[in-house]
């Protein structure tokens, strides 16, 4: 028995103005890889940041 991967439509574009880039079925951003950091801010996710780890030295 196989599990059924979730896929996104065939032929999507990178919705970055300018941007031809064919999106993966396996991608459901709007965006393409080199974008997602360059969405607009009410498109990006609710992720936390991760803490960063202080490191003393002595």
């Amino acid at each position: 028995m196989t599990k059924m991967l979730k896929t996104s439509p065939v032929n999507r574009k990178c919705a970055f103005p300018g941007c031809e880039h064919t999106l993966s079925i396996y991608n459901h951003q709007e965006f393409c890889h080199i974008h997602l950091d360059k969405m607009p801010q009410d498109k990006k996710h609710n992720v936390l940041p991760q803490p960063v780890e202080s490191v003393d030295t002595v």
